[in-house]
């Protein structure tokens, strides 16, 4: 959101406009990056149906990470209310969105990925619970910690199994899938910093003490970078002890690598560019993630 102040004849400038509700109540629920993880979610259960799953199975599962996404970020925005006060891009710090409504949104969310996730079997629940359990862990204080990148580390490797279970008609998934906990933890690590470096400063200055403020800016640069190059490398290594299919992981790698070299770049040769370079680490770490899998599991 731009903000220009406009001169008045005192000399005075104006504040920012004020969000409408319906505005506000939209960058409640974190569109952006909760519609990526969507769009993820998505791409995991068109490899684990091998293909199109009838429409209304997929169109379910996408509702129920839509759900769970959204609680995550409603939640987000109550914890933060302090953090964010003066904020007036932020709907629950600004006043246009109470605390209350902003916990019983991420709440009423929250229940309602899990009620949804019921009928498609244990396995299916419970990883649709360790999702959401740790994106609100990192709401409600981790985030404030050494420990900030732990939540995402165990939360998104699970993404491919939780496709595999709501897709598949038994709920079972491949067993070389395992290795998506080692190969994920380390990228998601690396994701979590791309999406923590932007807000460093301003986090810094709010009180914020996770993973990357601690260590500090140069130090979280090299982690992040270095995240991003172990996961590739370690894609390629396991390309010796597991059957690849590789019309499907040469493309992502193909994809992921530039786009990661890309981000990297872009902010060397402009700082300024930080948030370009975490879109682009972002993207290549998600072409990269897919295409693996679909490497180790069509």
């Amino acid at each position: 959101m731009t903000h220009q102040s406009e001169i008045v004849d005192s000399g005075s400038a104006l504040p920012p406009p004020r969000m409408g509700p319906g505005l506000a109540f939209w960058r409640l629920l974190h569109p952006v990056p909760s519609l990526m993880t969507v769009l993820a979610a998505g791409a995991f259960v068109l490899l684990a149906a091998q293909g199109l799953p009838p429409v209304g199975r997929l169109l379910y599962l996408l509702l129920v990470e839509a759900a769970m996404q959204f609680s995550i970020s409603a939640c987000n925005d109550y914890f933060d209310r302090k953090v964010d006060a003066g904020r007036p891009d932020k709907p629950v710090a600004s006043g246009i969105i109470s605390p209350i409504a902003a916990l019983s949104t991420g709440v009423a969310f929250g229940i309602a990925a899990l009620l949804m996730a019921l009928p498609l079997g244990g396995w299916f629940a419970l990883l649709t619970a360790v999702g959401l359990g740790g994106g609100l862990l990192y709401d409600a204080g981790l985030k404030y910690t050494v420990l900030s990148w732990l939540p995402f580390s165990i939360a998104f490797p699970t993404l491919p199994l939780w496709a595999w279970a709501g897709a598949s008609p038994d709920g079972r998934f491949p067993p070389q899938l395992v290795w998506v906990a080692p190969v994920g933890a380390i990228l998601v690590l690396g994701i979590h910093l791309a999406d923590t470096i932007p807000d460093l400063a301003s986090d810094a200055e709010a009180g914020v003490r996770g993973l990357a403020h601690r260590i500090g800016l140069h130090s979280s640069l090299a982690l992040c970078w270095g995240a991003f190059g172990a996961a590739a490398l370690m894609t390629l290594i396991l390309w010796l002890l597991l059957p690849y299919r590789a019309e499907w992981y040469i493309p992502g790698l193909v994809l992921g690598l530039p786009l990661m070299a890309g981000g990297i770049y872009t902010y060397l040769n402009n700082p300024a560019r930080v948030r370009a370079m975490s879109t682009l680490l972002e993207i290549g770490a998600l072409s990269l993630a897919v295409g693996w899998v679909a490497g180790i599991t069509l």
